[in-house]
């Protein structure tokens, strides 16, 4: 094999790696979720990481900042904790169902397509029997 054709073979490697890896996390980013403030000041991080909203990949990451946090201040803090961790779950569960519906063949993107095609061929090029058309209404026949 010559050095061109394996830099070829491992540039499509990664390129085909970065594609189906990027994939779950591309739709992550682009996911809006609410983030409770109270759970990104107890992480003590920013809320937004990439875009101006919250998504919920940055929901993620707070809850796993939450994780590293609350384990170095166990014993104190307990109980907010609990109540940070429940808003989280509560959160992320929304947001994944929204990500599910969204993303999902019968989603918007797959319902709006075929009702404009169909409405269109139903308004513009197909006629019933039976349906009158302008000329006919105004001669009255």
């Amino acid at each position: 094999m010559s050095k061109k054709f394996q830099i070829l073979i491992a540039s499509l490697s990664i390129l085909g790696l970065t594609v189906f890896f990027g994939c779950a996390a591309f739709q992550k980013v682009l996911t809006p979720c609410y983030v409770n403030p109270a759970s990104a000041d107890y992480a003590n991080t920013e809320t937004t990481s990439v875009l101006p909203w919250t998504t919920l990949w940055d929901m993620e990451r707070i809850d796993i900042k939450m994780d590293y946090v609350h384990m170095t201040n166990q014993v104190k803090d307990k109980m907010l904790y609990e109540f940070l961790k429940t808003g989280n779950r509560v959160s992320i569960m929304a947001s994944e169902e929204l990500q599910s519906t969204i993303f999902s063949p019968a989603g918007p993107i797959g319902l709006i397509f075929p009702t404009i095609f169909g409405g269109t061929l139903g308004a513009l090029l197909l006629k019933r029997p039976g349906d009158k058309s302008p000329k006919e209404v105004a001669n009255g026949g």
